[in-house]
């Protein structure tokens, strides 16, 4: 049965981009990738079952730290992280079905369902489910590795662009955010960081 999963990386990070990818296949295909939680692998194990996972048809869809910020403040806060991860799922299933007809779609579910079915119509709205924990499916786990590959290469750009190296999540992060307000100005650090995060008023 041709089957999608869906799954997000940088939810938790203060510092990236935010990636949502979906990916399409046959089940028992995806299943003889014997994919694990990508936050249990080395980044080098990631990139190189990437290439693997990119061979099945997928869609990946990011939004820069600079984007969201604009997005979150510009709405009043309406479009929070739920919201606007809501939206970024829809768009990787619309650009997946160009490709792909899967006869179920399971999203790691991240919230409450509606905030990506508003944004779906038809019969790919009918097809999805919502699971927690569902990187234990073949089809999920394959979306978790591609989207965690390309936050960490993002994470990659960024730490280069700022001169400073990035760390990933939220902790341990206040003296990486202090250095690069240091270097850049208090008002890059929007290019950088999800700045409605709690840390941003504690620095």
């Amino acid at each position: 049965m041709i089957v999608a999963g869906c799954d997000e990386a940088g939810k938790g990070d203060y510092f990236g981009y935010l990636v949502v990818a979906c990916v399409c296949g046959e089940e028992e295909e995806l299943r003889r990738l014997a994919l694990k939680d990508p936050k249990r692998l080395s980044v080098k194990r990631i990139l190189a079952l990437e290439r693997e996972v990119k061979r099945f048809p997928h869609a990946v869809v990011r939004i820069s730290p600079l984007r969201y910020n604009r997005l979150h403040r510009d709405t009043g806060g309406r479009y929070n992280l739920n919201e606007i991860l809501g939206w970024m799922h829809a768009q990787a299933l619309k650009q997946l079905q160009e490709r792909c007809s899967p006869r179920r779609v399971v999203i790691d579910r991240f919230a409450s369902p509606g905030v990506v079915l508003a944004h779906l119509e038809g019969k790919l709205k009918r097809r999805v489910a919502f699971e927690e924990r569902a990187e234990h499916l073949p089809a999920v786990a394959a979306a978790a590795l591609l989207a965690r590959a390309e936050f960490l290469r993002r994470q990659e750009a960024l730490s280069r662009r700022a001169g400073v190296r990035l760390p990933r999540g939220s902790t341990h992060v206040k003296e990486a955010a202090r250095e690069l307000v240091r270097r850049h100005g208090r008002e890059a650090l929007a290019r950088y960081a999800k700045l409605h995060f709690r840390i941003t008023s504690q620095l």
